[in-house]
């Protein structure tokens, strides 16, 4: 009895205890029975990254990102080029052989063609490569960044297994990204493609000690095409969602997209990445829009604030001028009132800052300051102020500024003041085409809307523009091939284009051949002859393609004439006659009668740029090509290398007569001989 009494006791002690417990949480035998929470862990941060810029640069977006794909993106692949004059068709190193083969094999080009009317009948893809009047190239160029697809661009070629790519034509070739070195690559990724005829660059480049010029090297104008977009990235240094939305609405408010554009200029990825795309209006400005956007303010909440400190910026530390000029364009129209301040400053940085600033936002009143640069600032400050000017449209006084300078006796002042002034007749045309076309509101929305409308107008404003009274250049699109621009003012010059749009350029009022004349080009199947001053220019040209002669007694004695002669297509029985020639044969052609003193004009041409992207993007690499036969030793060509050779053929070849020279001959070259005599043949041409 007395255990069990005892049990009991402490049963009900239990119980007791257990109400307690549940009724007083504060009794410290309550809180041993609560679930313990966890102890939270100490978390290591990384350390947030901050850049050393100037105090006036934070807070844009280039003090806390950077912007990657911003650099030319080089991209390369083997091609074939048809339509040589016999000088392709050489040895071919056989992995080019069997990569170009099996090329030709998926387009369907076999022994099993049945069109007897193609030069492609019955022929297998080995038979092609040997035919002399073909030769595999190394394709090459340097896509813009940014550029969506459609967008062109000038491509580099350079020849295998020939001595000369004159009169070639490329076919469609596939660029993939990288060297030519990793042609082979089949991982690589296509971003674009090639074709088109080829220009021979018909003088020699800066700093060639001879008086010839590679023949196996050219290039096509405007021939690649983009298939794939390039990216533009922001990354920026200490990831946050905030940040990139604030950096993305941002760039939005800056830039806005065209109705035509698909997708808004800057959309964010994550907390790291966004996405940028250059919008049409910086399509020719593509590195001035990555510096505007590099230079933007993230808060877009005070402009006025931010122009306020830019200028007092750029005032202190002129050294900051620069960055300056895209942090004030960078704010807009907004900025203009403190823009204004300084454009009549003392002091050169500030001034130049500001009306460069000022130009790019379009404000009539930088003109006055930039005029005066343009006809008597320093040299270095000329052009840049010449093609500011040419910008703002709402004023006339560019015009005539402009074309006062078109008569300078500095040949790169007459340069950037045609390219201006040509500029701005173009968009005046243009805008003269919408007018006529009703205005744009009575223009089909969807047209308008997919960009359809500004294409067509752009183009057709580009391929004819009549000589304007204002500006006074005019232009024509010659058989199709090139733009012939005539600028009449100045002294006689002709000014040859090589990168993206084909052009010759006629400078001055007196545009004429003059008489008497020889002058003979491509081993004299081109020649032109006239016996005395006044007497009609005879034209003799033997066509080795098409094995066809052909002769005129009268060719057109003005230049502008004589250009559309020359590359006009000869038409049997019509008397819409001529030579068919292509545009790098025209210009070949310029050149000789130049040289024969047949032309009173200067001759010059554009700096290379589309050489200098390639040697900045790419790092000689010498390939091994694999021998032909057992007993062969292997050999290593220069096969990313633009400025050499693919295969040194030795010279114990006879190379062709030369076309072309330099336009500057080095010391030591000998003056041209004397005029010669025209022989009998060519004094009574006939045709045939």
């Amino acid at each position: 009895m007395t255990s069990r009494s005892n049990g009991s006791a402490r049963l009900v002690l239990v119980s007791m205890l257990a109400v307690v417990c549940l009724s007083s949480l504060a009794m410290p035998g309550c809180r041993l029975m609560k679930k313990k929470k966890p102890v939270p862990k100490a978390r290591i941060s990384s350390p947030t990254a901050v850049r050393d810029v100037p105090s006036a640069l934070r807070g844009t977006i280039g003090s806390e990102a950077r912007i990657v794909g911003n650099t030319p993106t080089l991209v390369s692949g083997i091609g074939f080029v048809v339509g040589l004059d016999g000088t392709g068709g050489l040895t071919l190193p056989e992995q080019y052989a069997a990569h170009l083969e099996r090329m030709m094999g998926l387009n369907g080009i076999n022994v099993a063609n049945d069109d007897t009317n193609s030069p492609l009948f019955g022929k297998s893809p080995r038979q092609l490569l040997r035919d002399p009047n073909t030769a595999a190239v190394i394709v090459q160029a340097a896509v813009p960044p940014g550029s969506g697809p459609g967008d062109s661009y000038d491509v580099y070629v350079r020849a295998i297994n020939a001595t000369s790519l004159e009169g070639g034509k490329l076919w469609t070739t596939e660029l993939r990204i990288g060297p030519p070195s990793s042609y082979n690559d089949r991982q690589a990724h296509i971003l674009g493609k090639a074709k088109g005829p080829i220009f021979l660059n018909p003088f020699a480049e800066p700093g060639v000690e001879t008086a010839g010029i590679s023949r196996n090297v050219g290039r096509i104008l405007d021939g690649g095409y983009v298939t794939t977009a390039t990216e533009i990235q922001i990354i920026l240094d200490n990831p946050s969602h905030q940040r990139v939305r604030q950096m993305v609405s941002a760039i939005n408010a800056a830039f806005p997209a065209n109705p035509s554009e698909r997708r808004k200029t800057a959309r964010g990825v994550d907390e790291s990445i966004i996405f940028v795309q250059i919008p049409e209006k910086y399509s020719d400005r593509r590195n001035e829009f990555l510096e505007l956007v590099s230079h933007l303010t993230i808060d877009q909440s005070y402009p006025e604030v931010y122009a306020q400190r830019y200028t007092q910026a750029v005032q202190a530390e002129p050294y900051l001028a620069s960055d300056m000029t895209w942090s004030l364009e960078a704010l807009g129209q907004r900025a203009l009132p403190q823009l204004r301040t300084l454009y009549d400053h003392p002091e050169s940085a500030p001034r130049l800052a500001a009306l460069r600033a000022g130009a790019g936002l379009g404000d009539p009143r930088s003109v006055e300051g930039l005029k005066n640069i343009a006809l008597n600032g320093p040299e270095n400050f000329r052009t840049d102020a010449i093609a500011l000017l040419a910008r703002i449209e709402e004023s006339m006084v560019p015009d005539r500024v402009l074309r006062g300078l078109l008569e300078s006796d500095q040949l790169n002042v007459r340069i950037e003041a045609y390219e201006g002034l040509m500029a701005r007749a173009i968009n005046a045309r243009k805008r003269r085409l919408a007018r006529s076309m009703g205005g744009r509101n009575s223009l089909n929305r969807a047209a308008i809307e997919s960009g359809a409308i500004d294409e067509q107008l752009d183009v057709l404003a580009r391929v004819q523009l009549p000589p304007d009274p204002l500006r006074g250049v005019s232009r024509k699109l010659i058989a199709g091939k090139f733009f012939l621009d005539i600028v009449p003012f100045g002294e006689p010059l002709i000014y040859i284009t090589q990168h993206q749009e084909p052009r010759i350029v006629l400078f001055g009022a007196d545009q004429s051949v003059e008489t008497p004349l020889l002058a003979t080009a491509w081993s004299d199947r081109l020649m032109l002859a006239s016996d005395a001053s006044g007497d009609p220019v005879r034209v003799y040209y033997r066509d080795d393609k098409k094995r066809r002669t052909y002769t005129h007694p009268s060719a057109p004695t003005d230049l502008p004439g004589l250009v559309e002669f020359l590359a006009t297509e000869p038409t049997p029985g019509s008397t819409n006659r001529g030579l068919g020639l292509s545009y790098s044969r025209v210009v070949g052609a310029l050149y000789e009668i130049y040289g024969e003193l047949g032309i009173n004009a200067g001759f010059t041409t554009e700096e290379d740029q589309l050489l200098a992207d390639l040697l900045a993007s790419v790092e000689p690499v010498d390939v091994e090509i694999r021998p032909e036969g057992p007993e062969d030793s292997v050999t290593m060509i220069p096969a990313n290398d633009p400025r050499k050779e693919v295969i040194d053929r030795g010279a114990g070849l006879s190379p062709r007569r030369s076309l072309l020279v330099p336009v500057n001959p080095p010391s030591g070259v000998q003056e041209p001989e004397p005029k010669r005599e025209a022989p009998a043949e060519v004094s009574g041409l006939r045709a045939e």
